[in-house]
């Protein structure tokens, strides 16, 4: 294909340019000339998507979104759900039988959708005294999945942010992603080299990331994620000037996540190494195994040497919403386990502790943290949405790296 300055591209290079843009893109460029424009068509149709419902639920405090499959599945599965949480920040509780109401709260309306995308209105009360102010913003609820990582490492005195974003899945089932890109932000660091940048990441049927927390998990100064299918540990190392991603091998044990029913996993932190929980469901609870790395894998050469430190039997809860679940991403501190226990009818939560030695050379194999006695209570609190995670934090004189 030549334009009349004689620039040449063969039609299909520009085809593999053109599928590489959004279709709204596309559309446009219809209209640069008729070549253009028969050429996008014929090479680049747009996809036929079924129109679905979306069912948006405005409340107080936080808005929620819901998209029905054409023929819903059992447990609610095929469906979609966002939620928008208002800005406001001056509210206040009451409780009216087992519903608790967030008084003075802001609430986000739906005003229409375009192609995929929300438009919202945002309704605040005015500090001022009466009415209300609004702010409209314009989403794409399906265009990212994020990921986060914080982590400093100990030999270049560096704090660095490590995201991870990827492609929507494309069913709620679905818990291998495609990594779109691996960006790292190194704070303080002086110009030109300051602001983000894009490690190579993973490539082959070892790369993807598997939707297995919120958080990427960093370790004395390495951060590590699950690869797409669950089989190897995504590994990069915040104190190397090469930035780029490695991986080693995972635990076998996670092979049961390819039955997502009926297992799940979480990176987390034990005692300063990397640790794996393994939670598989069972018909009365749930059974949770804490798999640590004991030396190798970074990508090296060096095979990983992985070993069981902990097994527990977890109450999954049942119809009245209670549940006693582990902690993540921090697990352990000293020689406690974490636990959690929600209540959904009434937004409760607490916290446990439980003392089972501290996991070394498996002292702590074969410990139950099921049922609640012996369980130390150590924080309770209401919440709205959402749920807690949980964090290690040494208080610290250290000015900001910035």
């Amino acid at each position: 294909m030549a334009d009349d300055d004689g620039f040449f591209l063969p039609t299909d290079a520009f085809v593999e340019v053109l599928l590489r843009l959004p279709t709204s893109s596309r559309r446009r460029f219809r209209f640069v000339c008729k070549h253009w424009r028969d050429l996008i068509d014929e090479r680049t149709p747009e996809r036929q998507v079924r129109t679905k419902i979306l069912a948006f639920f405005s409340e107080a405090g936080a808005s929620h979104a819901v998209v029905l499959p054409d023929h819903p599945l059992p447990d609610d599965g095929g469906r979609q759900e966002w939620t928008f949480p208002s800005s406001t920040s001056n509210s206040n509780t009451y409780t009216f039988g087992y519903i608790r109401r967030i008084r003075d709260a802001g609430v986000v309306h739906l005003v229409g959708t375009c192609n995929g995308l929300l438009c919202l209105r945002d309704d605040v009360p005015n500090p001022g005294g009466g009415g209300t102010l609004s702010t409209i913003s314009v989403v794409n609820p399906s265009r990212k999945v994020v990921k986060y990582g914080f982590g400093y490492h100990p030999t270049t005195g560096k704090y660095k942010v490590v995201v991870v974003s990827c492609l929507p899945a494309s069913t709620c089932f679905t818990k291998r992603l495609e990594i779109d890109m691996v960006m790292v932000l190194t704070l303080g660091r002086p110009e030109p080299d300051s602001g983000w940048r894009e490690v190579p990441g993973l490539a082959g049927p070892d790369s993807g990331y598997h939707d297995s927390g919120d958080v990427i998990v960093t370790v004395d100064g390495t951060a590590y994620w699950l690869t797409g299918r669950a089989n190897r540990v995504a590994v990069l190392d915040l104190g190397s000037d090469d930035e780029r991603v490695a991986s080693f091998e995972a635990p076998p044990c996670l092979q049961v996540l390819q039955v997502p029913e009926k297992a799940t996993c979480q990176l987390t932190s034990v005692h300063g190494r990397l640790g794996v929980l393994v939670t598989r469901q069972q018909p009365a609870a749930a059974r949770t195994d804490v798999w640590v790395l004991e030396g190798g894998g970074g990508g090296g050469r060096r095979q990983p040497r992985w070993s069981r430190r902990w097994s527990g039997l977890l109450d999954p809860g049942g119809d009245d919403g209670l549940g006693r679940w582990i902690t993540a991403p921090h697990f352990t501190n000293g020689e406690y386990v974490l636990s959690k226990r929600e209540d959904t009818r009434i937004c409760e939560t607490w916290l446990y502790r439980r003392k089972v030695g501290d996991l070394a050379n498996g002292s702590g194999k074969n410990a139950e943290l099921w049922p609640l006695e012996g369980a130390e209570e150590i924080f309770h609190r209401e919440f709205f949405y959402g749920g807690v995670a949980t964090f290690p934090y040494v208080e610290t004189l250290e000015p900001l790296p910035i």
